[in-house]
């Protein structure tokens, strides 16, 4: 699920083929990056219908950017990087075990750690791709049960499902609201686990630091655990945390907060 930047290096060492897919800005990746990196954005990309149809939807989009990478590096290991861990490097991990990629990983401190193990870094060539919205084939197999559509989290019930709220504190009580957003609150039945409260320095806390504020948050191993934020990338980086810490039941609402204030049929709560 993660790999460190000495033990890639080693291994690339050794002759063992890695696509590295940078998911930082275009320039940045342009600028200067792992050597050999490919390059996509996983970030920009929405999806405002969670119903059965727009899951699969996102599934052959993702295809649509992932796949041709896939394809042209079939025997590598992906691994996503950006310049510390954050909220872009999970979600493109995300993307690609949506994509029964389960081989894929995502890089521990990102560039930064690899600048400090003294590795150099080279100019971004090759392949850019986007996760978007142009027309699309269908998706090839997909991990459903890594994703959650929009009555999947009305149905939860704090206890069998709980709903996970990567958000910030101010977002959970609904004392912030983001200017897109219609609604302020938090989806029923939520839990938070702040999605900053899982890393550290750009790194992933240890797996029994990520367990013991997960269990301080209220979650159970035993629990199918829903996870969303804004638009769906923090959601990402708890879902990569959780699933560390040994949480085997996580998805991600992908929607997120963004949808459900748009549905005003929706309950909502406020407050601690």
């Amino acid at each position: 699920m993660i790999i460190d930047v000495l033990s890639l290096h080693q291994r690339q060492a050794r002759g063992e083929a890695f696509l590295l897919i940078d998911v930082r800005e275009f320039a940045d990746w342009q600028r200067a990056t792992l050597p050999g990196a490919q390059h996509c954005n996983v970030y920009d990309y929405f999806i405002e219908d969670c119903s059965e149809t727009g899951l699969a939807v996102m599934a052959a989009e993702a295809a649509t950017a992932l796949q041709p990478m896939f394809t042209a590096y079939p025997n590598a290991t992906p691994v996503f990087f950006e310049q510390q861990v954050g909220m872009r490097s999970p979600r493109g991990a995300w993307f690609a075990w949506l994509l029964k990629r389960d081989d894929a990983l995502i890089l521990d401190g990102g560039v930064d750690a690899w600048i400090a193990a003294g590795y150099e870094l080279a100019p971004g060539l090759g392949l850019s791709r986007t996760v978007a919205h142009p027309p699309a084939a269908n998706a090839p197999a997909w991990n459903r049960e890594l994703v959650c559509s929009r009555e999947q989290v009305l149905a939860a019930d704090g206890v069998a499902v709980i709903n996970v709220d990567a958000r910030r504190p101010s977002e959970f009580d609904g004392s912030f609201a983001h200017a897109c957003c219609q609604r302020a609150g938090r989806i029923p039945h939520s839990q938070l686990l702040f999605w900053e409260d899982v890393i550290a320095s750009g790194h992933f806390l240890s797996a029994p630091q990520i367990a013991a504020r997960a269990e301080a948050a209220g979650l159970s191993k035993n629990a199918k655990l829903q996870v969303y934020c804004h638009r769906g990338a923090r959601a990402a980086t708890v879902l990569a945390a959780l699933k560390l810490a040994g949480y085997p039941h996580v998805s991600v609402y992908v929607g997120s907060w963004h949808e459900w204030a748009e549905h005003h049929e929706l309950p909502l709560l406020h407050g601690g």
